[in-house]
């Protein structure tokens, strides 16, 4: 993967991680962000943005996944 492609890559990720906490931190401020169901979600959309951030490519990828070179 080339510099800039793991660039793009690397900002849908956190586009994704964005979206995910601005609609966790939308269904917190509702009145009624105490049912169960929007706790949830929320619950939901927190893991999911933490774990996109995982998803991060380095700058080598080749040694993050103990890869022989291309």
């Amino acid at each position: 993967m080339t510099p800039r492609e793991r660039a793009a890559f690397n900002a849908g990720i956190e586009a994704v991680r964005q979206m995910a906490m601005v609609s966790a931190i939308s269904l917190e401020v509702r009145d009624d962000a105490g049912r169960v169901q929007n706790q949830a979600a929320v619950a939901a959309l927190q893991a999911l943005a933490e774990g996109a951030r995982a998803l991060m490519l380095r700058s080598e990828p080749d040694e993050q996944l103990d890869l022989p070179p291309t």
